[in-house]
């Protein structure tokens, strides 16, 4: 059984999953952007954010385990290919 913390991040993600979605909408239909274009835009803030909390180096390597997890397949069962 899932903890009120593990719910309440369950629900967080979730949430934060959501507002993406639409944001990333608005960005399709309202500005024509393109998805590398999103892609850029959303990756250089969540970098610049993490840079400023946790340093470039911490942040580096955060990126780094990202694209070893997606290589591996990590979004494959999201039909993500």
């Amino acid at each position: 059984m899932a903890t009120k913390a593990e719910t309440t991040d369950a629900a967080r993600k979730a949430l934060c999953d959501q507002l993406i979605t639409g944001a990333v909408r608005m960005m399709i239909e309202d500005a024509g952007a393109p998805v590398p274009l999103i892609l850029d835009r959303l990756l250089t803030f969540a970098a610049a954010q993490s840079c400023a909390m946790d340093g470039k180096a911490k942040t580096a390597a955060a990126f780094r385990d990202l694209a070893t997890r997606i290589e591996a397949g990590a979004l494959d069962r999201k039909g993500l290919q």
